[in-house]
């Protein structure tokens, strides 16, 4: 269970390595690994992201449906994994 305030929108800017990725679903895809962003002019671009002991994927910001304290969930249709 999220400890009280966990589950609200939170900005790019807090996002670190080792939060969860989580498709539209719900099911757990992989764990941030980087962030791709120009934080001096608060542009994010996208994420690299883990799974198992494969290699980093890139994922753009515009597959991004919403970011929590410790969670990156994805929209519909984003490519996760094999799929």
């Amino acid at each position: 269970m999220p400890e009280r305030g966990d589950d609200h929108p939170v900005s790019w800017l807090l996002i670190r390595f080792g939060w969860k990725v989580l498709s539209a679903d719900g099911e757990q895809v992989g764990r941030v690994w980087h962030v791709k962003a120009e934080r001096s002019r608060d542009i994010f671009n996208g994420f690299t992201y883990i799974s198992g002991f494969s290699l980093p994927r890139y994922l753009p910001a515009e597959d991004v449906a919403e970011i929590r304290r410790g969670v990156i969930e994805l929209k519909p249709g984003a490519p996760v994994g094999g799929r």
